[in-house]
């Protein structure tokens, strides 16, 4: 029942004063990686994307790092994940259209494209920018899992509200894109696959409680999407299946206000959540856009943005959340 570490990844800097929307991968090495998006604030020209490195041997997070920083144009979220055949992804979006007015077409998240650039070298270096999807209007948040059967799956949002999967059998050269999701209206997907090969997943609300929905044919088809009983403000979210079997969310338990950051844990593969202790909670601040990876050592790390200034990290045992 052992919180490890709490800490700052790296401080706001004046080119990077702002921050948002991390994402984190373990690497083989045993140094860990998150990206996420700074600059002046959300949607200002100088967004860049950047990452930052927990090194094993040093212990110490690196300052971060720009890897994408498109001149005049926003970056948005991106994820980080190693495909099956030993290559890191970065993959995020570039807004293109209107940064300023009221949200809706054409301005801000609705003008993302979808690109992506790899590493073969751990994030040290990074190949060119390859356009996945040129048409605009998907934002990816929550990061991808193998399935059972070899293919790489991740969800998105669409500026119809109404989720998308992203799906790949080829290791990233090709992309079938699957939904929408129908029922409620729902964003961002976090995943895990059942013991019986069908698919969870949980959605960021467009009202004030967690939504989810489920495939049984790896991804293609999906239920109507339901609410559940969890709240939620409106903000994303993340979860993951441990190998032991058993579920971690990871998102803010309350219908109104990015605070308290809380875990959860099932034991039923995503039914139930009879855990759920609080990460932070501070009235009048805001700790949210988590994600939750499991470490070939059974710990949890858990990246959240931490004010919006700068990006937080957790390390514990998933016993805390039973504590």
């Amino acid at each position: 029942m052992i919180l490890l570490r709490h800490e700052r990844i790296v401080p706001p800097t004046r080119r990077l004063p702002r921050c948002h929307c991390s994402s984190v991968v373990a690497l083989p090495s045993g140094d860990l990686l998150a990206c996420w998006y700074a600059g002046e604030d959300e949607a200002r020209p100088d967004a860049a994307m950047v990452v930052s490195r927990l090194e094993k041997r040093t212990g110490s997070w690196t300052p971060a790092e720009i890897v994408a920083d498109t001149p005049g144009k926003p970056e948005g979220n991106g994820i980080l994940f190693m495909m099956p055949d030993g290559v890191l992804w970065l993959i995020y979006g570039t807004m293109h259209g209107k940064l300023d007015g009221p949200p809706g077409p054409g301005v801000r998240w609705t003008t993302c494209d979808v690109r992506s650039m790899t590493s073969t070298d751990e994030g040290r270096t990074w190949s060119p920018v390859r356009i996945l999807r040129e048409e605009l209007g998907m934002v990816v948040r929550t990061k991808p899992f193998v399935m059972d059967n070899g293919e790489v799956i991740f969800g998105v949002e669409n500026d119809d509200d109404r989720s998308r999967f992203w799906i790949t059998s080829d290791n990233g050269e090709n992309w079938e894109i699957t939904g929408p999701v129908e029922g409620v209206p729902n964003l961002h997907p976090t995943i895990i696959q059942r013991e019986d090969g069908s698919l969870l997943a949980y959605l960021r609300p467009e009202g004030n409680r967690i939504a989810r929905t489920e495939s049984t044919d790896r991804g293609r088809t999906w239920t109507s999407a339901v609410e559940t009983d969890l709240p939620n403000p409106g903000a994303a979210i993340d979860m993951v299946k441990l190998r032991d079997g058993r579920v971690v969310l990871a998102y803010n338990d309350s219908p109104d206000v990015r605070t308290p950051l809380t875990l959860a844990l099932s034991e039923d593969e995503g039914e139930t959540w009879p855990h759920k202790r609080d990460l932070i909670h501070e009235a009048g601040r805001e700790f949210h856009y988590p994600a939750i990876i499991e470490t070939p050592d059974g710990k949890l790390h858990v990246t959240y943005t931490h004010n919006r200034v700068w990006i937080g990290h957790y390390c514990l045992s998933p016993e805390w959340t039973t504590a």
